[in-house]
C-alpha cells in the first residue's frame, strides 16, 4: 500500500451541503462555483456529485476550466467569470459556454453571437464588472448581448453587520429597476450571502466554499459537513529527552522526556507552514500538537500521551490532518488564513479517494 498522504472525498457530504443550501433559497436556483478545480477537490469528483444532487448551473473562472467541465457535464449551463477575449468566441459557441460580460468591450465582442452571457455589474467589490459610474451604459450593453443573467458579487457577506452589504443590495436592486422589463434573471449571493436572508437571494445564488465543507465564518461552521478527510502515515516514532530540539532551526525544545511521531505530509502537499508550533492532528480520536517547524514533506507531533496510555500507535498508523476532528475551518483559523486557501493549496501528490 502506498505511503503517500491521501484525501478521502465524501460524495454524501458534498451532496448534503448542496441540498442544504438549496433548501435555504426557497424558489431561487442554487448554482455552484466550481472554479479552481472545484476548490482543489477535483472537477471530476465534484461536478457529477453536484449534478446528481440537482445542480444545473456552474461557474468557473477561465474558459479552459469550462472546457474541462463541459467534458464532464455535457448538459450543464456553464458561465465563465473572467469573460472572454475575441479569440475565445468560437470555442464558446462550439461548446455552448456562457461568458460573463465585465466591460462594454466584451459586450461588443459577444454582440450577435447568441451566447446567452451574464452581465456583471460591480456594486462595490471593485474587481471585475461594469462599474456603477457606467450604469447609464447598461441598457446599451443588454441590448448588445441579450444576457441570460445579471449578476454582482458581495464584498463583505461574511460579516453580516457590515453596512456595505445593504449598500450593495440597494445598488443591485436599483440596476434591476433601471432595466425594468429588459432585466434578465438575477444573482447576487455567494455562500455567505445566502445566510444574509431572502432579500439577497434573487433568482439564483452561487455558493462555493459551503459546498466543500468550509464556512465563510470560521467561528461558526454553519452546519456544513466535512467533504475532505486528509490522512498521512506515521513514518517514525522516537524518544526525545528534556532539552533536545526538534526540527529545523531547533525552534522547539522539549520541556521533558517525550515521544515524537514523524508524519509524512508537509507544505509540498498544502499543509500550511504557518501551523508550525500551533497546529494539531488527530490520532485515534485524540488531538496531538505539532512541535517544531512544518517542513516540505514532514511534520512532527507530540504523541507522549498516547504512548503512555499503551495505545495501538505504531509506525504505519494513520493520522488525520483535516476532517471531522480537525476541521477545515479550524486549520484555516490556526494558520491565520481562510478555508478557501487551505483547500485550493491541496497538492497533486495527495492521493484522492472517493468514498
Amino acid at each position: 500500500m502506498s505511503r503517500r498522504p491521501r484525501l478521502f472525498l465524501s460524495r454524501q457530504a458534498l451532496a448534503d451541503n448542496y441540498q442544504r443550501l438549496s433548501s435555504l433559497l426557497g424558489a431561487a436556483e442554487c448554482a455552484a462555483s466550481i472554479k479552481a478545480d472545484a476548490y482543489g477537490l477535483g472537477v471530476d469528483f465534484a461536478a457529477p456529485v453536484l449534478w446528481d444532487a440537482g445542480c444545473r448551473t456552474y461557474f468557473v473562472a477561465y474558459l479552459e476550466e469550462a472546457v474541462l467541465l463541459r467534458a464532464v457535464l455535457p448538459n450543464a449551463i456553464i458561465y465563465v467569470f473572467h469573460g472572454l477575449a475575441r479569440e475565445e468566441l468560437e470555442t464558446c459557441q462550439q461548446l455552448d459556454i456562457r461568458p460573463v460580460v465585465n466591460t462594454v468591450e466584451q459586450a461588443e465582442v459577444v454582440s450577435g453571437a447568441l451566447l446567452n452571457p451574464a452581465v456583471h455589474i460591480d456594486t462595490g467589490m471593485r474587481r471585475l464588472g461594469i462599474p456603477m459610474y457606467q450604469k447609464d451604459s447598461l441598457e446599451y450593453i443588454v441590448s448588445l448581448c441579450k444576457p441570460s443573467l445579471l449578476m454582482s458579487h458581495l464584498a463583505s457577506a461574511d460579516e453580516p453587520g457590515r453596512v456595505e452589504n445593504m449598500e450593495q443590495l440597494n445598488h443591485f436592486q436599483s440596476v434591476c429597476n433601471t432595466l425594468g422589463a429588459q432585466c434578465p434573471k438575477t444573482s447576487l449571493a455567494n455562500t455567505a450571502g445566502i445566510f444574509l436572508g431572502s432579500a439577497f437571494h434573487f433568482d439564483m445564488a452561487r455558493p462555493g466554499i459551503g459546498l466543500y465543507g468550509g464556512s465563510p465564518d470560521p467561528s461558526d461552521s454553519k452546519g456544513f459537513k466535512p467533504v475532505v478527510t486528509w490522512e498521512a502515515q506515521i513514518l517514525q516514532l522516537h524518544q526525545v529527552v528534556e532539552g533536545q530540539s526538534v526540527g529545523y532551526g531547533g525552534d522547539f525544545l522539549a520541556r521533558g522526556d517525550m515521544w515524537i511521531a514523524t508524519v509524512g505530509s508537509g507544505y509540498a502537499d498544502g499543509y500550511p507552514r504557518a501551523l508550525s508550533g500551533r497546529g494539531c492532528v488527530s490520532i485515534e480520536g485524540h488531538r496531538c500538537p505539532l512541535v517544531g517547524r512544518v517542513s516540505m514533506d514532514l511534520i512532527t507531533v507530540d504523541v507522549t500521551s498516547l504512548v503512555s496510555e499503551q495505545s495501538q500507535l505504531q509506525v504505519g498508523s494513520r493520522v488525520e490532518l483535516m476532517g471531522s476532528v480537525n476541521s477545515l475551518d479550524d486549520m484555516a483559523s490556526r494558520s491565520k488564513t481562510i478555508a478557501y486557501e487551505c483547500l485550493t493549496r491541496l497538492g497533486s501528490r495527495l492521493e484522492r479517494i472517493i468514498v
